[in-house]
């Protein structure tokens, strides 16, 4: 059923994210983070390093440096493990067999108590925090050791009010979702 309702879903945001109002959902969005007190608060940030299905992190990442926050993301590992990397401007990154720029640099590991706020990806939202990744269970993984805050972005296509997709027992929800 997850895999079924994902790859609609992601159809549904490749349509979406071609219409003329999507920039101004992003827009909002940006906005409505930065004036959220996680992340005014927040030393460490977590961000992914979008997909074009994905809202654009790229100036968040570049909003955050400007406010002399730490940035880090996500690399994968074999076994469905995941860890979270600092990130500077001057980085390089490499391109993984899931489509994904992860950084190349392994020195910079920063553990998941030092992150005070993880802005969580996914292809759909529940206004109560339910969320559905795109299926390798890595954030759920993450999360269930994780502290800290966690927000999602969420335009008005990944938006549902009941989880259509299912929920397994593992799925970890996030703390708050943004809607534009």
């Amino acid at each position: 059923m997850k895999k079924t309702f994902r790859n609609r879903q992601i159809e549904i945001i490749r349509h979406h994210v071609e219409e003329a109002g999507y920039l101004a959902e992003e827009f909002m969005l940006y906005s409505k983070l930065c004036a959220e007190s996680s992340w005014k608060n927040a030393r460490t940030v977590a961000l992914t390093i979008s997909t074009e299905i994905e809202i654009d992190t790229k100036p968040l990442i570049s909003l955050a440096w400007a406010d002399k926050k730490k940035v880090v993301v996500p690399k994968t590992f074999p076994g469905r493990k995941m860890e979270f990397f600092e990130i500077v401007p001057e980085s390089e990154y490499e391109l993984t067999s899931f489509g994904v720029l992860e950084p190349k640099d392994e020195t910079k590991s920063v553990s998941r108590d030092k992150i005070n706020l993880i802005v969580v990806p996914g292809v759909a939202f529940t206004f109560k925090g339910q969320r559905l990744g795109y299926g390798g269970g890595f954030y759920d993984r993450y999360l269930s050791g994780y502290r800290g805050n966690t927000i999602a972005l969420a335009d008005s296509s990944r938006l549902y009010e009941k989880p259509e997709w299912g929920e397994d027992k593992f799925d970890i929800a996030v703390q708050k979702v943004l809607k534009p």
